[in-house]
């Protein structure tokens, strides 16, 4: 009887070593990167809130250091103009879909699908007047993003060419590099007026207020498409290609004012 006892309790004490032995190595594994490679996205500037807590779970869910994801906020003729050049990007996210366009018209990129849409609206600094669209052609500096590298600036300068007021307003224009420097000169009050995307109205709070916003007719539709890159296609690529496009990503996506592309 006592030999069955020991045989029994070394049975017992091996499988308990067995499975402690089993979490220990459950618990290393889930501390590994799940991969050494990296990478770099362009994206354009209105993006810049929303893809910044996308990368940061991503990364932190897949225990990735911080330089395995990196992102490059600009324009997006800019962004598009790198990677003809020749830029190590694996991700391309455009804010409209004329430079995603030039890109697959030089097969430089892949998988490229509708990411989310925008509106465009005209703001104001806070605290000042609001100024209705057909009130434009009154303002002494309306702010733009370039039309030729600024997907907003080029919307905005299709509502001002909608409405008959492009060349009397032309003088007026003053050209910023991104979205996101018209924002911030209009909250700084060095422009009296200007066209940026919702999200960026509602990421700048109280420092700038919408005034109007543009018909739907006035100006191209505002999507976003989004492609790999082919030069510098991973596997990291294409797996947070996935999760960006993933019912998860696209919830992060709306809370900062995107709605899903259809």
């Amino acid at each position: 009887m006592k030999r069955i006892l020991l045989v029994l309790m070394s049975v017992f004490m091996l499988a308990l070593l067995v499975g402690c032995g089993s979490d220990t190595n459950k618990a290393a594994d889930s501390a590994k990167p799940s991969t050494s490679e990296k990478i770099t996205v362009q994206a354009a500037a209105s993006l810049k809130g929303a893809l910044t807590e996308l990368a940061e779970s991503y990364k932190k869910s897949h225990n990735l250091a911080d330089d395995q994801i990196a992102i490059n906020f600009a324009g997006s003729g800019t962004l598009r103009q790198q990677i003809e050049q020749g830029a190590p990007a694996s991700l391309f996210i455009s804010a409209d879909e004329k430079n995603m366009k030039m890109l697959q018209d030089k097969d430089l990129v892949t998988d490229v699908k509708p990411f989310v849409t925008n509106e465009l609206v005209l703001v104001v600094p806070k605290g000042q007047p609001k100024v209705e669209l057909n009130q434009i052609a009154s303002v002494k500096r309306i702010v733009l993003g370039n039309p030729e590298t600024v997907p907003a600036g080029n919307y905005g300068k299709q509502v001002l060419t909608k409405l008959g007021v492009w060349e009397q307003v032309e003088p007026n224009v003053v050209y910023a590099k991104d979205v996101k420097a018209v924002t911030a000169s209009i909250s700084q009050g060095a422009g009296d007026a200007g066209f940026i995307y919702k999200t960026d109205a509602i990421a700048a709070g109280d420092a700038v207020q919408i005034s109007a916003v543009t018909p739907a007719d006035s100006h191209d539709p505002v999507i976003y498409p989004i492609g790999i890159i082919k030069k510098y296609d991973n596997a990291l690529a294409k797996d947070f290609y996935q999760y960006v496009m993933s019912p998860e990503g696209q919830k992060v996506l709306e809370k900062y004012g995107f709605s899903p592309s259809k």
